[in-house]
């Protein structure tokens, strides 16, 4: 019984730790794309390539977080049934 509320416990943990990753990333990308925005003549062209390339690799981090809470939270309500 207890291992099993440890275990529940460890879940919920992992699907809120994961949605909070998912989270930060998602703002820290539009942060980075508020900067792509916002005109700056002393960035390069090569500065935004990068800040663009980031931007997408934040978003593809944030969709795995994402999809990793998910797959927690469905274990989660498997086991708790």
């Amino acid at each position: 019984m207890d291992n099993d509320n440890n275990h529940i416990k460890l879940l919920k943990d992992k699907v809120t730790d994961y949605k909070r990753f998912a989270f930060i990333l998602l703002a820290l990308t539009t942060f980075m794309f508020v900067g792509l925005l916002v005109p700056n003549e002393g960035a390069t062209q090569i500065q935004h390539i990068l800040l663009i390339g980031l931007s997408i690799c934040a978003i593809l981090c944030a969709m795995f977080f994402h999809r990793k809470a998910m797959k927690f939270q469905e274990q989660l309500y498997s086991d708790e049934q």
